[in-house]
């Protein structure tokens, strides 16, 4: 892909202005050299576009003192800071600690544990600590793309400032864009807020919180990826069968309902996650590569190349969300297919926005 070239003495005005009238081209050319003086403007813009697939540094910040290479490896220490789990994990045994660490529940035999003495907490410990850990980790794998869509605001905001100020924009026109850029910032501080919250919220259910050698911590890179299929309709009732007839008689009824939700969401969160990624990213990079080829054509302005590239950067944060729903979806019904209920269900938001931090218990 060419990097978008700043040709404003060619560029229309900007959508929905076209009852305004349009300088004469002697003053946009004057426009152009004046943003491209403009430290954070022109330079910054194509700098910017340039840097746009590239990895974004992690945020400032106390050096990692605590390193998390998996899942796994997180519910293990968990576990750990637990001193009375020692002995369900004993009688447990090997294999099966690490399929319960891991999250390969479905290969656990519900009977089988029902016979463990402190299995429920065993199970209860590594459902809320991978829970957590999801949710921080879709935090962390979300930061550099709303930082993308903060820049984008920012250049187009300070463009139109300059614009602004060499009167070829009005102050209607300048307004809208700082609104933009004001409205990315909160949202940029929210993640960041949601990223300090979600490494805590971990840190505790690690209990690793009250100890100074580990007052930060250093997630897994990137959420798991969707599996090819899920668990089937006839698999899901076969496997809650087995595990309903482990219950009491009292206790069936109540379990069913709650795995047929259970189910529900994680089917639903599937298959939103696949179209976030499927369709509104295929979609949403279409529209993006077709606006820097009409950019580059002088068919499109500046701010509809920002427009759109804040856009993807969106989606792509809205698909983390889509697919962290997912697996808070598929932990909860792997735990009711062991005939335990999570505290609550994952909520489906539109747009695959933040959840707690605290996603466990």
């Amino acid at each position: 892909m060419n990097t978008p070239r700043m040709l404003l003495a060619a560029l229309p005005l900007l959508v929905g202005m076209a009852q305004a009238q349009q300088p004469p081209e002697s003053e946009w050319r004057q426009a152009n050299r004046q943003v491209a003086e403009f430290p954070r403007g022109h330079a910054d813009v194509l700098k910017w576009e340039q840097a746009r697939q590239t990895a974004m540094p992690p945020v400032a910040g106390k050096p990692a003192t605590l390193v998390l290479n998996s899942l796994a490896e997180g519910v293990q220490l968990a576990w750990q800071a637990h001193p009375e789990l020692a002995k369900p994990l004993a009688q447990l045994g090997r294999d099966d600690v690490a399929l319960l660490a891991s999250g390969q529940w479905q290969d656990l035999s519900a009977t089988r544990l029902r016979r463990i003495e402190d299995a429920a907490e065993l199970i209860d410990v590594a459902h809320g600590t991978r829970k957590t850990l999801l949710a921080a980790m879709a935090v962390e794998q979300a930061l550099p793309y709303q930082r993308q869509a903060l820049q984008a605001a920012e250049a187009a905001a300070e463009l139109g400032a300059r614009m602004a100020q060499t009167g070829n924009w009005s102050k209607l026109q300048d307004a809208r864009e700082q609104l933009l850029k004001v409205t990315a910032l909160q949202q940029w501080q929210r993640s960041q807020y949601a990223a300090d919250q979600s490494r805590a919220a971990v840190l505790k259910a690690l209990q690793q919180w009250t100890r100074r050698t580990a007052q930060t911590v250093s997630l897994p890179q990137g959420l798991p990826a969707l599996p090819a299929a899920i668990l089937s309709e006839q698999a899901f009732q076969d496997r809650l069968e087995r595990m309903a007839g482990t219950l009491p008689a009292s206790e069936q009824t109540m379990m069913r309902a709650n795995a047929e939700l259970a189910y529900s969401a994680y089917r639903t969160a599937y298959a939103l996650a696949g179209s976030s990624q499927q369709d509104t990213l295929r979609l949403r990079q279409f529209i993006y590569d077709e606006t820097v080829l009409r950019y580059n054509g002088m068919l499109l302005n500046t701010w509809d190349l920002l427009a759109e590239s804040r856009a993807l950067a969106e989606a792509r944060v809205a698909a983390i969300g889509a697919v962290r729903d997912f697996w808070l979806a598929e932990a909860d019904l792997q735990l009711l297919l062991l005939g335990q209920v999570p505290e609550s269900f994952v909520t489906l938001a539109a747009g695959g926005g933040d959840s707690p931090a605290a996603a466990g218990h």
